[in-house]
């Protein structure tokens, strides 16, 4: 695997990180939410 090759796959990664933040933090919220509903 050349530096070239290395350098491609970790900037694939480092975008798609971002996202995974993005649905995670969508989850956690829901699942607080409906927590909060539940315990209200």
């Amino acid at each position: 695997m050349t530096r070239d090759e290395l350098n491609r796959e970790f900037r694939m990664h480092s975008a798609t990180f971002p996202a995974v933040l993005t649905v995670y933090g969508a989850l956690i919220g829901t699942l607080v939410l409906s927590a909060m509903a539940i315990t209200a």
